[in-house]
């Protein structure tokens, strides 16, 4: 039995309509049918019910790029300048040394401050100090407390170690912090909403991996 050419193009464009049909909201705007388009075709434009998966984060902190990086599912989405520490890596008591391997978030603090909402001891004090204030040097805007979760980063919940905003905004992408992660306010505000408790973190001392080659 042979197809004729016309009848071919009518079937193309049957399985097309169809095809076309399965996107999104397609059948409500569709010009062909108006409110009289046939109830089938709605099936094909409901999304699945089927409960998806969270995607899986995690924050890469590059020492000698003074950069991050976050990823979900293993693919890179954001990219941030960061500072590190000024005395190099380590965990040890009073050292002022940015912890090195695998952390986590325990806790995100400062949801709704106004950016540059100065915090001590984790705590708003009501002040807002502009970035690059002369004079200052502090932790402002947000603050994801970090715990350590290997034996070479053990300490770092017990020294405060945080990500952080920070009023010294030029000197990102310089190792100059007291041991913490400083971020720009801008950029600690949209990790803090992106980041829960419990996202992975970890600090390398070269550049930054390949998505194929994160740590595992």
């Amino acid at each position: 039995m042979k197809w004729c050419p016309l009848c071919l193009l009518q079937i193309g464009r049957t399985f097309l309509f169809v095809a076309l049909c399965t996107l999104p909201g397609c059948v409500e705007r569709c010009p062909m049918y108006g409110d009289r388009r046939p109830a089938w075709l709605a099936i094909f434009s409901q999304r699945c019910p089927c409960p998806q998966p969270p995607p899986n984060r995690r924050i890469i902190v590059s020492v000698e790029q003074q950069v991050m990086v976050t990823f979900e599912n293993n693919m890179p989405k954001k990219r941030y300048p960061v500072s590190t520490s000024r005395f190099g890596l380590g965990d040890k008591v009073n050292s002022c040394l940015t912890p090195q391997g695998r952390l986590e978030v325990v806790d995100v603090i400062g949801a709704g401050l106004p950016k540059g909402a100065l915090l001590r001891g984790r705590v708003p004090t009501g002040e807002i100090v502009r970035a690059n204030t002369p004079g200052h040097d502090a932790i402002v805007t947000r603050i994801l407390r970090l715990r350590g979760k290997e034996s070479c980063n053990a300490l770092a919940m017990k020294r405060c170690i945080y990500i952080h905003g920070t009023t010294a905004e030029k000197c990102l992408k310089k190792p100059v912090s007291w041991g913490c992660i400083r971020m720009a306010s801008r950029d600690i505000i949209r990790l803090s909403e992106w980041a829960k408790p419990g996202t992975r973190v970890d600090i390398i001392p070269g550049r930054m991996p390949p998505p194929e080659e994160l740590p595992q």
